[in-house]
């Protein structure tokens, strides 16, 4: 943990720093060194909250972009009494998680349930080699794009379309287009969305239920979306200003 109470206050770990959880109010210790980040644990081998993960230096610098004020806040169910630390809580009541590490699909479903009003910031930098970003593609509310139908292999660029509109019959029978008849479109109406290919991917993130945002290093956020009826996952940059912005409105 980035913080305990200490006097009532909420602080960072210093050397030989003793505190309070803020979440479980038992004793924490200060890790403070080289090797590691500094950072407070329990006393006890035993974590208060089994959501939590150990914390790198990649979630201090993501935590550090929001007021104190907002950083590792305890989210309590006042019905069930089960309570978390959400890595940030706005001051409106909203949830960021920070997620570096590998998730099983109980645990995501959980965590939405729980806090219901969130969205995920999930560290792409562990798996970047393996995810590649592909073809633009346009707008999914531009109406052309409701007459389209996208052709891809796995592991391959998008290379075709067909039109549902010239094949009302057999599906099996369709008049199939080059992109290129379409780049132009494509162009204009490119607002930031691609297609990716992404090798062994972490599949539960495909079945979340709040927004996922992939973070790979620089400037940009990467938002996983389900691009079309028919099930085609795309991905939308989004600059960290831009979002940052928005989330201390």
């Amino acid at each position: 943990m980035k913080y305990a109470l200490v006097h009532g206050e909420k602080v960072e770990a210093f050397p030989k720093g003793i505190g309070l959880c803020i979440c479980c109010n038992t004793i924490t210790i200060a890790k403070c060194g080289t090797k590691k980040i500094d950072h407070l644990a329990h006393r006890s081998l035993i974590e208060c909250d089994a959501w939590w993960e150990n914390e790198t230096q990649w979630h201090r610098d993501w935590k550090a972009k929001f007021p104190k004020a907002w950083q590792e806040v305890v989210h309590f169910d006042t019905v069930t009494g089960e309570k978390h630390i959400a890595d940030i809580k706005t001051e409106k009541g909203f949830v960021i998680e920070l997620q570096n590490s590998p998730m099983a699909l109980e645990e995501l479903r959980s965590r939405e349930q729980f806090y219901k009003k969130m969205l995920w910031i999930i560290n792409g930098q562990n798996f970047v080699k393996q995810f590649e970003i592909l073809n633009k593609l346009p707008d999914p509310k531009a109406e052309f794009v409701k007459d389209i139908a996208f052709h891809w292999a796995k592991g391959y660029e998008i290379k075709g379309f067909h039109k549902p509109s010239e094949n009302p019959g057999d599906p099996s029978m369709v008049l199939v287009h080059s992109i290129q008849d379409i780049q132009a479109e494509i162009d204009e109406h490119y607002v930031g969305h691609h297609f990716f290919y992404w090798k062994n991917p972490r599949t539960v993130w495909f079945e979340a239920g709040c927004d996922v945002f992939i973070d790979f290093g620089g400037s940009l956020l990467w938002k996983m979306i389900k691009y079309d009826q028919r099930g085609l996952f795309a991905i939308k940059k989004i600059s960290k200003e831009y979002f940052l912005d928005r989330a201390l409105i």
